[in-house]
């Protein structure tokens, strides 16, 4: 995935967030739920934010690592566009 693409949520795929402050991803087979940084991520996901952007929002939020934060979520992005629920 090319760090200067904007990711977004593809046609019908929404975030949910719970009461007990979980977030899932609603997709047409289901929900997936969501750990906090790929919640972060995915609500940067808005064809706005670049990876590049989103990876360092995701490190200065969670004091991880820029390098594999980059590889983790080039890793999530890549497997969700496989399966239509982001658009890069």
């Amino acid at each position: 995935m090319n760090a200067e693409r904007r990711p977004r949520l593809g046609k019908g795929i929404k975030l949910h967030h719970n009461r007990d402050g979980g977030v899932m991803l609603l997709v047409p087979e289901g929900a997936l739920v969501l750990n906090p940084s790929a919640a972060v991520a995915l609500e940067l996901a808005d064809g706005k934010h670049t990876l590049t952007e989103i990876v360092d929002a995701i490190v200065e939020r969670f004091d991880v690592s820029a390098d594999g934060a980059r590889d983790d979520f080039e890793a999530l992005f890549d497997r969700l566009a496989q399966r239509g629920f982001i658009l890069q």
